[in-house]
Parts: C-alpha cells; structure tokens; sequence
C-alpha cells in the first residue's frame, strides 16, 4: 500500500524515466502494480497522464483535423513531380552529404543527384531545368 503524497512520485517515475518513456496508461499501470498497490490506481495514473503536457504535444490524436484532397494526377512524364532533399549522409568523395530527390509522379521515376547541404534555389532549378526542361507542376515536400 502506498499513502497519499507517494502515489504522485511513484507515477511520475513510472511514467517520466528513461525506460518508461511515456507509455500508455495501461503499461504504466502494469509496471506500477509490480510493485506497489492503492485504491482507484487506474484512475489515478489515468489523472496522472492526461496532465502530462510532453505527451499532450508529442502524442497524435485521434481526431481527424480535415478530410485529404489527393493531388491530381498527371495526364504525361515529367508534368508533375516531387522534388525533396535526404541528408546527413557521410561525405562522399567529392564532398556531397545530401541527396537531391526527384521523382516523377506520372510514371514514379525516382532521380538521386548528389549535393552539398548549402545547396542554393538557383542550383536546385537548375538541376531540375538542365535535366528536363519546364516542369508544369512541383511538389516540393
């Protein structure tokens, strides 16, 4: 059995700690209950939780904030595409540690072009524009 002023303290490093990593209500209930025991524990972890502010911001909901409206589809190659940059790669030997993404969304040709992290606007367009002329439509993700 626990008192009072301890219930707090024993929820908040059930669910607060390194290996606990705010859980659900259930799993920290399960771990609690190893160990220590009082009434309306479900309740009062539950209680617990729900002022949690780290796992009100961090945590999804699942409430849906509006419905998705799907991009069009393109009517031929290279009318529409997705253009974005993966990076923190290790450094290659000409010194690129990103990669610039293109894929084409009518036919989901994907081109990687190698690139610096400092890449500038100018430089991507003309990446884009060297390779394949005026595109209609860009989706920069």
């Amino acid at each position: 059995m626990c008192c009072t002023g301890e219930r707090v303290n024993v929820t908040r490093e059930a669910h607060t700690s390194l290996i606990a990593r705010h859980f659900s209500v259930s799993k920290i209930v399960e771990n609690i209950q190893r160990y220590f025991y009082w009434p309306h524990m479900l309740e009062s972890v539950s209680r617990f939780i729900r002022g949690c502010s780290l796992c009100a911001v961090s945590k999804p909901s699942n409430r849906k904030l509006g419905l998705y409206t799907p991009l069009p589809m393109p009517s031929r190659p290279w009318e529409s595409v997705s253009m974005d940059f993966a990076g923190g790669f290790p450094l290659s030997r000409k010194g690129h540690d990103y990669l610039y993404v293109v894929v084409d969304r009518f036919s989901k040709v994907c081109i990687l072009m190698p690139c610096k992290k400092e890449i500038t606007v100018e430089k991507q367009l003309n990446f884009s524009f060297k390779m394949y002329g005026f595109i209609l439509d860009c989706l920069l993700l």
